[in-house]
């Protein structure tokens, strides 16, 4: 398959704070993707920090469950104490199951709703028991105050929302039920008060601590970008290019697909610098960057390999359709009106035998070096042996 060249090409000069989309996708892998501010995270966080989390967690539940086995240890003449003891060996089972999968959970894609999950089933098994005690009399009541607060450390806003909201309509059925009337109206209305500042504080640091990791992350990206671009020239770092031809001519080995490469060297670049001085040549090196990324798709990796030599690889690609992108690149680095240096192009394509990415290296620089020494200012593709 041919992929028309015409298509998905970036603009000629894009502005100095942004990043093309050509230069992020060639580069380093390593690169954090930030996530949108209402996104459920999890799929971009590391395994080891959600089986932390997990495990927190889940220790958090099962000490709650600990303390409600004492206190009905040391009450025994209350309400409901069989159902009671029942519910509590059940979800100390469920806190003891959880935390031995803990690991297994911190590598699945939906860990961040599992973990989500269980701290509204907290809630829900914590008013359980309150209501099947002694309604708001309860001491155990208290305990609702802990996952939300949990949730307002390890969740993004929108999961602590949905704990906190859960959270608080468990409490206000409590009191819509409880016969015994445990709380007169003003202690009725300061507890629930008292619940509603947690529970926004909870969200409000959720927030803001969102804002701050996310915050970082962009810090982490653009460190990450200033490391794999050139920052003179646009193009990738040969450290980053290398790796991406790496990878771009191996999947190519793999699918059976065409891939193309262009090795670009200026002609006389040191009587540029001799003349104009250093300022000129960055300016001409400058101007060769934004030709070359104007003319490449987003898939093609463009990069400057160190001095005045620069490389373009071209996935979905055949080797005479590079060429012609290589006459275009000439013609429209002397389009521009800026400079009047010329290119020598080595143009090459993966070999039907025993093709590889070293091969295809050396063919791209065999046939710029056959141009150089014909007086440059051409394109020449190479021929197959």
């Amino acid at each position: 398959m041919v992929v028309d060249r015409s298509a998905g090409r970036v603009p000629p000069v894009p502005p100095p704070d942004a990043i093309p989309e050509h230069l992020l996708r060639q580069g380093d892998p390593a690169a954090m993707s930030v996530e949108p501010y209402d996104r459920a995270p999890g799929a971009d966080t590391p395994a080891g920090y959600w089986h932390a989390h997990i495990r927190l967690g889940f220790s958090v539940f099962i000490g709650e469950t600990l303390i409600v086995m004492i206190y009905l240890a040391t009450t025994p003449a209350g309400p409901n104490r069989g159902v009671l003891w029942t519910m509590a060996a059940f979800w100390l089972t469920a806190g003891l199951a959880g935390l031995s999968t803990g690991r297994w959970a911190s590598t699945r894609p939906w860990r961040m709703w599992y973990s989500t999950i269980w701290t509204v089933l907290s809630i829900v098994a914590i008013a359980g028991f309150v209501a099947l005690d002694s309604g708001l009399a309860s001491p155990v009541r208290s305990l609702l105050f802990l996952p939300f607060a949990y949730a307002a450390l390890m969740f993004r806003p929108r999961a602590t929302a949905l704990c906190a909201l859960v959270d608080l309509v468990a409490t206000g059925l409590l009191g819509i039920f409880d016969r015994g009337a445990a709380l007169t109206g003003s202690q009725a209305l300061t507890y629930y008060g008292v619940l509603v500042g947690a529970a926004v504080l909870a969200l409000a640091a959720s927030a803001n601590r969102t804002r701050l990791e996310q915050h970082e992350e962009r810090l982490k990206a653009r460190l990450v970008e200033l490391a794999a671009i050139d920052d003179l020239t646009g193009c990738a770092v040969r450290r980053v290019f290398h790796r991406r031809a790496e990878e771009e001519i191996s999947r190519a080995l793999r699918h059976h697909r065409r891939v193309s490469l262009l090795m670009i060297d200026v002609d006389d670049f040191k009587s540029v610098n001799d003349t104009g001085g250093h300022p000129a040549g960055d300016a001409l090196l400058s101007t060769i960057g934004a030709v070359l990324r104007s003319n490449a798709r987003a898939s093609d990796v463009v990069g400057r390999l160190g001095g005045d030599e620069f490389a373009v690889l071209m996935p979905e690609t055949e080797p005479s359709e590079a060429l012609a992108l290589a006459d275009r690149i000439r013609w429209d680095l002397q389009s521009t009106g800026q400079v009047s240096a010329t290119l020598s192009i080595g143009v090459t394509g993966l070999r039907s035998v025993s093709p590889s990415a070293e091969q295809m290296l050396r063919d791209a620089d065999r046939a710029l070096y056959r141009v150089k020494d014909a007086g440059g200012d051409a394109a020449l593709l190479l021929a197959e042996p």
